[in-house]
């Protein structure tokens, strides 16, 4: 990506907490948000834009019935930082507060969220 100058790069975290018994789950994602970190600082400024989101709890097999989000409820927030357009790498979108919003106006509320590599 860095070699053709365009990228964009989407890591799926998760907001678990106090859940030992899904520790390996919890460990394996703080894993990926010190990667995510560690990358944006790298590729910020960059026409390689690396995000975090985190879909929330949705109704899953992972998540169960008594989850709050319907998995619908991820649309678009999920997939803004593949339109992001702005250059900054290291935000964490947290996919349910763009809930109901066309792409467009979702795109537009994340170019506006804070972008540092250590806001993650």
């Amino acid at each position: 990506m860095i070699e053709r100058g365009h990228g964009r790069v989407i890591n799926t975290t998760s907001g678990i907490r106090n859940e030992p018994e899904q520790a390996g789950y919890a460990a394996s994602k703080a894993a990926l948000d010190k990667f995510t970190k560690d990358l944006a600082s790298r590729l910020d400024g960059t026409d390689v834009v690396i995000s975090l989101t985190d879909p929330g709890w949705c109704r899953t097999d992972l998540g169960g019935p008594q989850a709050p989000n319907a998995v619908e409820s991820v649309i678009p927030g999920i997939s803004v930082g593949a339109f992001v357009d702005d250059r900054r790498s290291g935000r964490f979108l947290h996919a349910q507060l763009f809930t109901g919003m066309t792409l467009e106006a979702a795109v537009a509320k994340a170019e506006q969220m804070e972008a540092t590599p250590y806001a993650i």
